[in-house]
């Protein structure tokens, strides 16, 4: 461990107690410094300094036999006194030929600590407090990896719960050579039977077994909230507040009582799916598109790179702290876009370690398994990708409001004004957004393998803006172009023809009612082209 400097440490002193800080003049109850050490290792550690008078921060010294009784005393504190026992790192310093002693608390890894009399304590700023709520032991436990809220089980659940076509897809991507050594492929998904899946992963099992295998399921036939998550037909129906909120704003404050567009809840209903699917289309319909090239006829890009919204949006919905009942926020201002994910960075990580890919996942099973559904690799190095796309990211641990804020600064666009209103142009996808009501009950296309032609600019926008159903005439507005009919055959029937893009009122292509989805295929492939 470094030493601290002299200087460091007169500048500690001359601050006074903190959260992280605390002065004594001298010690000689081992309980009473044990309190001090349990609520430190409870938070997020400290420094006791003593031979320092705590009203005054006069530098008081110690003798040196003084030291050598403290020393002892604070040995059998923290192992005879604290519950479970901890390790202390004690040493000396001079300063003005007066000898204090620095001791060391680090935050603990095997939390709730308790004194030898069972109470748990934690700092409340300079001072400690007693903790009484089970709520707040769980979220103790939690970021010292001891608790995980994602393998609880929701109560009330059962496997009518599960949406199979998601079952089915899960299935497959986690047990895939079992599945095609069976004939079973990703094509034929939609038209195999649950059982048979199950038959090829493994003949003695029921689908039942094998969800709780997974830690999708417990033993009582409860999902748990990974499988209520990751499979179920409606999260908000057990969890309500596990969802997410967007709203863009008008200026650049979230004060302002002006918003361009606001997602409603009916766009996130069901699992992590359909919530990061709803989550990229309004980032995307709520950015503006650059032109890349100064001819007027070339492609237009996204500002801020989509790749960057695919990786935050999953790091949020996978690292969220799940034991805090409030959603997850999404807030566009004409120069930013903020993400608000609930509850702080966990044990050991932070704002700096995680640009350098160091990650240590909150929600280990949701973690290992959300992989087969959504779309990330698995190891972690999302935010390092989303930097190496797009570097102007910044990141805020916020102790106040218990959640980790990640801003994605938006650049400066010629003949934009940021403080205004958009074009018209813009404006009008964010007024025909609302026109009507969609349909969420569309189906998926697994016809066929996707062919490998995916070099179209404008594909990736197209995409990511009809994972909620669109017409054509916003998806045109969104490409900024006209709806003519040889725009919509070059940009949307390729798509269709793909099995990338599906109508939803497809036994009537001219249906004034018409609307385009992305397929499950498409949102696949289009989240290939990050992976």
């Amino acid at each position: 461990m470094p030493l601290m400097k002299n200087q460091q440490l007169m500048s500690l002193i001359s601050r006074g107690e903190t959260t992280t800080v605390q002065l004594k003049r001298c010690v000689d109850d081992a309980y009473k410094i044990a309190t001090e050490m349990v609520a430190f290792s409870n938070s997020f550690g400290g420094q006791i300094i003593i031979g320092v008078d705590d009203k005054s921060g006069e530098i008081m010294g110690l003798s040196y036999s003084a030291i050598q009784q403290t020393n002892a005393l604070l040995a059998n504190a923290a192992s005879e006194n604290v519950k479970p026992a901890i390790l202390i790192y004690c040493r000396t310093a001079e300063i003005d030929g007066k000898n204090l002693i620095v001791v060391t608390v680090p935050e603990g890894n095997d939390k709730p600590y308790k004194d030898n009399k069972g109470i748990i304590w934690v700092k409340n700023g300079s001072d400690k407090r007693k903790v009484f709520s089970n709520s707040e032991l769980r979220v103790m436990m939690q970021r010292c990896g001891t608790l995980s809220a994602d393998t609880d089980s929701v109560e009330k659940t059962s496997y009518t719960d599960i949406n199979e076509k998601y079952l089915k897809r899960f299935l497959y991507e986690k047990y895939t050579s079992e599945c095609n050594k069976s004939e079973i492929h990703s094509h034929t998904l939609n038209t195999t039977k649950i059982d048979d899946i199950v038959k090829a992963i493994d003949a003695n099992l029921t689908i039942e077994k094998l969800l709780v295998n997974t830690g999708m399921m417990d033993d009582q036939g409860r999902l748990t909230l990974s499988g209520l998550l990751l499979l179920g037909n409606s999260i908000q129906k057990y969890k309500p507040v596990f969802t997410v909120k967007c709203v863009s704003f008008v200026g650049k404050s979230v004060a302002s009582n002006e918003f361009r567009d606001k997602m409603p809840d009916s766009e996130v209903e069901g699992n992590l799916l359909d919530q990061y699917n709803a989550m990229i289309s309004f980032v995307n319909r709520n950015l503006k598109s650059v032109q890349v090239e100064e001819n007027f006829n070339s492609i237009a890009r996204l500002e801020i790179p989509l790749t960057v919204f695919v990786e935050i949006g999953v790091n949020a919905l996978l690292h969220r702290d799940y034991y805090q009942n409030s959603p997850i926020r999404v807030f566009i201002f004409d120069d930013r876009v903020e993400i608000h994910s609930p509850g702080i960075l966990p044990h050991s990580v932070t704002e700096q370690s995680i640009k350098n890919g160091i990650s240590q996942p909150r929600n280990e099973l949701l973690f290992s398994n959300a992989k087969h559904i959504l779309p990330y690799t698995g190891v972690g190095s999302g935010i390092v990708r989303a930097m190496k796309s797009y570097d102007n990211i910044t990141f805020k641990n916020n102790y106040i409001t218990e959640e980790f804020v990640t801003t994605i600064h938006r650049p400066e666009i010629e003949g934009s004004d940021h403080d205004g209103v958009y074009d018209s142009v813009y404006d009008s996808v964010h007024d025909s957004v609302h026109d009507g009501n969609y349909d969420s009950n569309y189906g998926s296309n697994h016809d066929g393998n996707y062919d490998g032609n995916y070099d179209s600019n404008y594909d990736e926008k197209i995409l990511a803006f009809t994972a909620i159903p669109k017409s054509r005439k916003e998806i045109m507005n969104l490409l900024c172009i006209s709806a003519q009919t040889k725009n919509y055959e070059r940009h949307i029937v390729p798509l269709l023809e793909k099995g990338l893009l599906a109508m939803t009122v497809p036994d009537k292509p001219k249906s004034k009612n018409q609307k385009y989805v992305t397929t499950e295929r498409g949102s696949r492939v289009f989240v290939k082209k990050y992976l």
